[in-house]
């Protein structure tokens, strides 16, 4: 006992001189992984580095370094709600337990999640994991690896302080660029507006179909041509603009935006190409279109089509020279815009009904990106399921959904796309009184659309083509066959005579005429 004692201490100790030689967090916690996988015994083992967000990344799987690995999302699956409670979590019973959905296809009956941290901050969390139902964990692990996590404290020490040193040298590193932007736009003497001002922000979206759109989209990032971006509303063209114009050499540039549908034809001119007024004193006022506004930057026009045929002839002009005139003014002004447009309607459509310029249609068009609608992402549904789920709350607020509630909002076909989605999100937060988000706490009309589904298989799922008299035929024969052939009981069932189901019989040639005129 004593000898088996000594190996475990000096095993520890040749663990803590490897971690303290190291501020690798992947070699780190590989080695640490091992350690702790050959102590308790388990068939796997993984660790996911907690993210500055709050996130989670998968950085070692069974003692190997892991490079570009996983990344879950924040409150998603065990390492969310042990990074959100700051507690170790285990489950004998995935397969019942809503936080392990996610590992049944890997075949994981059972596992224990442990954070692992220093003075509060948690840094990563371990997941031994058993593929087989022999195997359970218990108190006893959890209370073994604490004593282990107990005995490297200054390693956990040393790591907690580089990661923390390395987000924030990340942050400052931002700034800097930010900084250096700023101080070469007022060397160039540009004055730019700040709330014209925009950042890119990161796009939500894992499946093909978006990932082929951003490549595009950066593609027309790098010219100067004009973009039309079409997709049913609520589909996030605006962010995929964003991205454009935060991508391309403007970006240090304004952001404009213009939506057509909130003014009728007369504002439309005025606020898109600007006014020049003179008073009774004969002063001159001066109002700034947004193409004006633009300057040096990028104008997007949202909804294009709510654009009169004159509206669209002034702004072909401008697209042609680069030059335009404000409302009651004479003298033309110059305006260096990257145009990208929106719509949410058929464009060529309105061509041939008269009502949108053949020649504006293609000057817009150059390059032409068409957003996907939410219900043809549905491997993206989830991801931005939980982005509104837990977005902007603390980790002890975050919840999570369970597996038919994913389900569900995969089926439904979203309408209003990624607006309705958030709304069904954040409406469900607010009636899950837990920290699992279930079915009851969704929308009725989210279910009703399910059910409504299954009906409708159930109802045509053995439907075959046949005529009226092939349908007579059959039901009568079933009948006869299901009464043993006593034809009185089924004529009267049927609602027939007796020498009427007969005739049926004879036509069928299922009896001869003889029996038929005995009767």
């Amino acid at each position: 006992m004593n000898t088996n004692l000594a190996k475990n201490v000096t095993a520890l100790e040749n663990l803590s001189s490897i971690l303290l030689s190291t501020l690798d967090e992947t070699i780190f916690f590989s080695e640490l992984s091992k350690y702790v996988k050959n102590l308790i015994g388990c068939d796997r083992i993984k660790v996911y580095k907690v993210q500055d967000d709050t996130s989670a990344k998968l950085i070692s799987l069974d003692g190997i370094a892991v490079q570009d690995g996983k990344e879950l999302m924040i409150g998603e699956g065990p390492a969310g709600h042990v990074i959100r409670t700051k507690r170790s979590y285990f489950s004998n019973n995935t397969a019942r337990d809503p936080l392990f959905a996610k590992e049944l296809h890997e075949g994981v009956k059972s596992e224990l999640c442990f954070p692992v941290g220093h003075e509060g901050v948690l840094i990563a969390t371990l997941h031994l994991q058993n593929l087989n139902e022999v195997r359970e964990f218990n108190r006893e692990h959890i209370n073994s690896i604490q004593e282990i996590i107990s005995e490297i404290k200054r390693p956990l020490a040393n790591m907690k302080l580089y990661l923390s040193a390395k987000y924030l040298n990340e942050i400052l590193l931002k700034k800097i660029e930010e900084k250096e932007r700023e101080l070469d736009e007022r060397k160039h003497g540009m004055r730019i507006s700040d709330s014209f001002r925009v950042m890119e922000k990161e796009l939500i979206g894992k499946c093909e179909l978006m990932q082929n759109l951003l490549k595009m989209a950066d593609k027309a990032s790098l010219s100067e041509s004009s973009v039309l971006l079409t997709g049913e509303s609520g589909t996030g063209k605006e962010v995929i603009a964003k991205r454009i114009h935060c991508r391309s050499r403007r970006k240090s540039g304004p952001f404009v935006v213009f939506d057509c549908s909130s003014y009728n034809e007369q504002e439309i001119e005025a606020e898109l190409f600007g006014v020049t007024s003179n008073d009774s004193f004969a002063h001159r006022h001066e109002k700034l279109g947004m193409l004006e506004l633009a300057n040096e930057g990028t104008l997007l026009i949202k909804k294009i089509s709510k654009l009169s045929l004159t509206v669209q002839a002034k702004l072909i002009n401008f697209i042609n020279e680069g030059i335009a005139l404000r409302v009651g003014e004479k003298i033309p002004y110059r305006s260096d815009v990257r145009l990208i447009v929106s719509s949410s309607d058929d464009i060529n459509q309105l061509i041939e009904q008269g009502l949108f310029r053949n020649d504006l249609f293609y000057s817009i068009a150059r390059i032409n990106l068409a957003v996907p609608a939410i219900r043809d992402r549905k491997d993206d549904i989830e991801l931005f399921a939980y982005h509104f789920l837990n977005k902007d709350k603390k980790n002890e607020e975050m919840k999570s959904l369970s597996p038919c509630v994913i389900s569900v909002l995969k089926e439904y076909k979203w309408p209003g796309n990624l607006r309705e989605l958030q709304n069904v999100i954040e409406r469900a937060y607010i009636l899950a009184e837990g920290m699992i988000v279930d079915k009851n706490h969704l929308s009725d009309h989210i279910c009703k659309k399910e059910e409504i589904k299954e009906e409708k298989v159930d109802k045509f799922i053995n439907f075959k083509e046949i005529t009226l008299e092939d349908l007579e035929k059959s039901h009568i024969c079933n009948t006869l066959e299901f009464l043993g052939g006593n034809k009185t009981k089924t004529a009267k069932l049927l609602g027939i005579t007796v020498k009427t189901l007969y005739n049926k019989l004879h036509s069928y040639g299922m009896i001869g005429e003889e029996k038929e005129l005995s009767y």
